[in-house]
């Protein structure tokens, strides 16, 4: 036989303290007959006296009987379900190695449940499951908040921030029944996110463990703060003067750092001026051009007609006004454009430069 009917026949005395055994559950009077040790990643239990087993028979030997502290818990890890389980908490305080194994657990003297448990080492902790709580109900919703910027640097013109995003699980447990209860809620530990709140009572290697404490006929809540912290970088020609503003505000940001986004900060908006220049220089050059193939059409019209040469002479006229015109917006553009070319080799080597 293995520990697991030892261990079955312990939870019994479950939640706190070990009570007297209940009737019908007395503990048995068989001594037990093996002593056992560690050999080395394995264990063995040595029968004090020879046994003889005849062909055709069998036998049940009593091999270990001792008390292991233990307590009576709720467990709440499978969120696909507004129940939790009825479990026990087990230390295995025998001094010896437990087999793992089947468990049949008897609560105040009745039937309880089965489970099956795992080989528990001296000194180890097990929780084990055996039944759904009818008694409990969980809920949970999510919250979030935006993602605040924790640090910003800048190196040859690239900008780096790194941001955090604040998410919150709230647990609500309805505990019905007229007695006290105990819960432990498994959360699950996810890559990436870093728990904020609360403290849990454990951590494994794929959850946080909290304790839950249930008053009688109750309602308790349990929120889980957690943050995820991730890196975003993006080169600073491509932010436009009104990201570079919102960056520059930032609180994180040194006075030194702020001076010298609010730099790139100015040189971008004077490019962006430079620009806004441009395009309406060229849109005037557009218009005239488009009325100067409105005159050519209407002279093209009047050279066919007798008496119309005053009119042409008008039209050729305003036409010669606005060629010049044209000339003066295109050297007005053309030293636009050696100013915005100046700008943005200024701009360039300034974002080269920056580093904080």
């Amino acid at each position: 036989g293995s520990g697991g009917g030892v261990l079955g026949g312990i939870i019994g005395g479950l939640p706190n303290a070990a009570p007297p055994p209940a009737p019908g559950f007395a503990e048995s009077s068989i001594l037990a007959q093996a002593a056992g040790r560690d050999l080395g990643e394995l264990f063995e239990y040595q029968i004090a006296a020879p046994v003889t087993i005849r062909k055709n028979e069998s036998a049940m030997l009593p091999f270990l009987q001792q008390k292991i502290t233990g307590r009576k818990l709720l467990i709440y890890s499978d969120q696909s379900t507004q129940n939790p389980l009825q479990a026990a908490e087990l230390t295995n305080s025998t001094g010896k190695t437990l087999d793992g194994g089947p468990i049949t657990v008897f609560d105040g003297g009745a039937y309880g449940g089965e489970a099956l448990v795992e080989t528990v080492k001296s000194g180890d902790k097990r929780l084990i499951s055996y039944a759904v709580d009818l008694g409990t109900r969980v809920t949970t919703a999510y919250d979030s908040k935006n993602a605040i910027v924790r640090e910003v640097h800048v190196n040859r013109g690239v900008l780096t921030s790194r941001l955090a995003a604040e998410e919150t699980k709230t647990y609500t447990v309805r505990n019905v029944d007229a007695k006290a209860k105990t819960l432990i809620v498994e959360h699950a530990v996810r890559q990436q996110y870093t728990l904020l709140s609360p403290k849990p009572a454990e951590t494994s290697p794929t959850s946080y463990r909290f304790e839950l404490p249930l008053p009688a006929a109750s309602t308790q809540k349990l929120a889980v703060s957690e943050e995820r912290v991730y890196v975003n970088t993006i080169s600073l020609t491509n932010f436009t003067p009104e990201m570079l503003a919102t960056y520059a505000q930032n609180k994180v940001l040194s006075d030194a750092a702020r001076r010298q986004l609010q730099q790139i900060l100015d040189a971008k908006r004077q490019i962006a001026a430079l620009d806004a220049q441009a395009r309406d220089l060229q849109t005037k050059i557009d218009n005239l051009n488009h009325d100067q193939d409105r005159l050519r059409q209407n002279i093209t019209t009047l050279n066919n007609v007798s008496g119309q040469q005053q009119q042409v002479q008008g039209y050729a006229t305003k036409m010669a006004a606005q060629e010049a015109q044209i000339a003066t917006l295109q050297d007005e553009r053309n030293q636009l454009q050696q100013q915005r070319a100046a700008a943005q080799a200024a701009l360039d080597a300034l974002m080269d430069k920056m580093e904080f």
